[in-house]
C-alpha cells in the first residue's frame, strides 16, 4: 500500500518528521511490513538509533521476525555488523536466548543463561550450538565462557565442521561465513577467529 511504502521510504531516508506524520495519520502503520520485514528491522540494520527510539515509542515490536530469515531486528543489526545497535536494542529490552546472545556477543547475558544446567550449553538450535555461533561471529570472550561451562568444541555444525574448523574457515576466508557484515566488523571477526583457533589448539583441541 502507498502509505506503507511511504513509511519505509521515510525510515530509510532517516526522516523522523515524515515518519511521525505518517504514524499520526495511521498508527496501525507501525505493524506494516515491506518484503516481510518491519520498519524497526530497517532502522536497526541502518544503525539509526533515533529512528529506533521513534518506532519503539510508536509501538514497534522488538520480537517481530522477518519472513525470510525469521530474525528479530536485533538479528538484522548483528548480520550487518552494527554491534553498537545490537547492544542498544538489548539495553532497550530486546530479549535474546542463549544462541542469540552468543551470536551477538552479549557476554553478560550468556553468563546469566549458563548459570543453570550445563545441558543447555550444548543445545542445538537451527543446527548450531551457542559455542559455534560465538565462534562464527568472532566473540572470543563468549567462546571462553562457554568452554569453561562445558561446551563441546567437537560437536559439528550444519556443514560438518567442529568449532576449530569454523574458526579457521572464518580466519582464512575473510569471514565468508558472515557475508553481510561491514568491512570494519569483518576485520574484527577474522582477527578474533584467528585468536579463537589459537586458543582451541593451545587447549589440545585438534578436531
Amino acid at each position: 500500500m502507498p502509505d506503507t511504502q511511504a513509511l519505509f521510504a521515510a525510515v530509510r531516508e532517516r526522516s523522523p518528521e515524515r515518519v511521525r506524520a505518517l504514524l499520526a495519520q495511521d498508527p496501525k502503520l507501525i505493524q506494516s511490513r515491506s518484503d516481510g520485514a518491519t520498519a524497526l528491522h530497517v532502522a536497526a540494520i541502518g544503525n539509526d538509533r533515533a529512528m529506533v527510539d521513534l518506532l519503539l515509542s510508536a509501538g514497534a515490536d522488538f520480537y517481530a521476525r522477518d519472513a525470510t530469515y525469521q530474525m528479530a531486528p536485533i538479528g538484522w543489526a548483528n548480520e550487518e555488523g552494527h554491534m553498537e545497535m545490537v547492544r542498544y536494542l538489548y539495553a532497550r529490552g530486546a530479549e535474546v536466548d542463549l544462541h542469540q546472545a552468543a551470536a551477538c556477543g552479549l557476554s553478560e547475558r550468556v553468563a546469566d543463561l549458563v548459570k543453570g544446567s550445563r545441558r543447555q550449553v550444548n543445545a542445538v538450535a537451527g543446527g548450531w550450538t551457542p559455542l559455534q555461533l560465538a565462534t562464527l561471529w568472532g566473540h572470543r570472550e563468549v567462546v571462553e565462557l562457554l568452554l569453561a561451562r562445558g561446551a563441546d568444541p567437537l560437536v559439528r555444525d550444519p556443514f560438518g565442521r567442529t568449532t576449530l574448523e569454523i574458526a579457521r574457515a572464518q580466519a582464512e576466508s575473510n569471514a565468508k561465513g558472515t557475508p553481510l557484515v561491514r568491512e570494519e566488523r569483518r576485520t574484527q571477526i577474522v582477527e578474533a577467529c584467528t585468536g579463537i583457533a589459537e586458543l582451541l589448539t593451545a587447549q589440545g583441541i585438534r578436531g
